[in-house]
């Protein structure tokens, strides 16, 4: 039997769910401003979910870690199709 995930490993699976659709919210704006004054703001602020998905991720025990991995899989994978990293700041 698989031991229960520790309650900050939850929270922090939560958070990566949660910021996922944040991302989700900023794709779609930003699809339909491609050429407007909003488009980099949107871009730098996704850039900084990220960053902070993948802090979470990084603090979180092994096996639920594979489980947040899979959750932002294919979010994580479109996103650096369609919109790449820009260089670190």
């Amino acid at each position: 039997m698989m031991p229960k995930p520790k309650l900050v490993d939850q929270k922090r699976l939560r958070l990566v769910r949660n910021n996922v659709g944040f991302i989700a919210e900023h794709l779609e704006a930003m699809q339909r401003d491609v050429h407007g004054l909003e488009y980099d703001p949107w871009k730098d602020e996704v850039d900084d979910i990220w960053k902070r998905i993948f802090d979470q991720i990084s603090k979180m025990s092994g096996e639920i870690q594979q489980s947040a991995f899979e959750v932002i899989r294919e979010p994580w994978t479109s996103y650096i199709t369609h919109y790449g990293i820009r260089g670190a700041s």
